[in-house]
């Protein structure tokens, strides 16, 4: 869960994922993804009072969360005044915005690039590129970007001078974390073998948040011609998706698979999950990581009853996948977002200062001493250190979901699915 108070140091004026506090002094506002800990007071009548008394106050947000937010079905109960204030960025394109006088008129107002580029967590999520007078800066939301495919992110800069990181399994006791593909994949098998004992039997599904698992539910729509049943609300979420036209119902009735919620959602439903032949998987990470912290070797999918599966499915970056974007970025400072599993901010900031450290040295070839006594000599200039990664040694990865590009290279990466297109505001 983000812990992030939304200020960016290097850039006074705009604010990230946080709407409370002294962010309402801000002007300008970005938000990275629909999920509530990044939301903190967005629907708040004190950020609608900040937004309306500043004519030039934006939010700056991906296509896919403009629609959920300002939806006619009003999923997320957005005020007006503050949907009247959202505005689409595309991504994958510098952005060239004025950022108004954040300090009473004793600072005048400056410009800033924005980029956007996908962060691999949930439909619409995003990063965000800050470049201007005082430097680079990436703030990264919640992402996953899977071991050896950072390179092929088109557009992330190298060494910026600050990287605001999601940090939720920055922790050794997290290493690696099987990819979502894996995951739907185990999830598949699980119900075959489940099916093919009880042919009639129910599947039920329990996830942690709403928003993310989506690829799953299409999934297996494809693989068992079965609809996923689910309630209102989150059928409203999936109406900017294209491609999902009768992956959902409402009848509960009228397929095997339920995505419906709790007892109260649906009686009838209920009767069936209380059934002896109903399975129940439940869709989560912190329990593979609580086991293999402890010292065991947690499967992808474990069994905790009879007819009940918790099965491993994680939409944030492990402590590998970590490690291997920070050498890549190379920044000059880092900035937790997200408290670790068993670690303080404090031991997290520590652990990424010393990995900073680390990687920095093992950058650097070793000066040996026949060379030491040459530059004594003054009959040899001094080494030229391995240079960082350059913009041209990026490639890109065709991807319908993020503007034509996406950081995976899993066929069955969890974004891989196409959105309809709006107009997108006006800057």
């Amino acid at each position: 869960m983000s812990v992030f108070n939304g200020i960016i140091s290097e850039y006074p004026g705009i604010s990230v994922d946080n709407f409370t506090g002294q962010n309402l002094r801000s002007s300008i506002f970005f938000l990275s993804h629909c999920h509530l800990d990044h939301m903190n007071g967005f629907r708040s009548e004190a950020f609608a009072r900040c937004l309306m008394s500043r004519d030039n106050a934006r939010i700056y947000c991906s296509e896919f969360s403009h629609n959920l937010l300002t939806s006619r079905n009003k999923i997320f109960q957005v005020p007006e005044e503050v949907m009247l204030k959202i505005k689409v960025l595309r991504p994958n394109h510098p952005h060239d915005l004025s950022v108004p006088d954040h300090n009473d008129g004793k600072k005048g107002p400056y410009r800033i690039c924005v980029t956007l580029l996908p962060a691999g967590h949930c439909p619409g999520s995003v990063m965000f590129v800050f470049d201007g007078h005082n430097g680079t800066v990436i703030y990264t939301g919640d992402f996953r970007i899977y071991e050896g495919t950072v390179q092929k992110l088109a557009g992330l800069p190298v060494a910026p001078k600050c990287l605001y990181l999601d940090t939720t399994f920055f922790t050794r006791q997290a290493p690696t974390i099987p990819s979502r593909d894996v995951s739907i994949r185990r999830i598949s098998e699980s119900i075959t073998s489940h099916l093919k004992k009880y042919p009639n039997a129910s599947i039920f599904f329990e996830s942690e948040t709403q928003l993310g698992y989506e690829a799953v539910f299409l999934e297996l729509k494809r693989t068992f011609n079965q609809k996923m049943h689910v309630g209102r609300a989150k059928l409203a979420l999936y109406q900017d998706v294209e491609d999902t036209t009768g992956a959902f119902t409402l009848d509960g009735s009228s397929t095997k698979f339920h995505a419906c919620g709790r007892k109260k959602d649906s009686n009838e439903c209920w009767e069936k999950r209380t059934s002896n032949n109903a399975l129940t998987i439940k869709l989560c990470v912190l329990g593979y990581i609580k086991i293999n912290a402890d010292g065991g070797k947690c499967p992808t999918v474990r069994k905790v009853q009879p007819n009940r599966l918790k099965i491993c499915f994680s939409m944030h970056s492990s402590y590998n996948e970590l490690v291997e974007f920070i050498g890549f970025v190379q920044p000059d400072s880092i900035v937790p977002c997200v408290q670790p599993y068993k670690l303080s901010m404090a031991a997290a900031q520590q652990e990424l200062n010393d990995l900073l450290m680390k990687q920095r040295k093992a950058s650097q070839p070793p000066v040996t001493l026949p060379y030491l006594k040459r530059r004594y000599d003054g009959t040899e200039s001094a080494p030229s250190w391995k240079a960082k990664p350059s913009h041209s040694d990026l490639h890109e990865v065709e991807d319908a979901t993020c503007g034509g590009l996406f950081p995976h290279k899993e066929p069955l990466a969890v974004l891989n699915v196409p959105f309809k297109k709006t107009k997108p505001s006006q800057n």
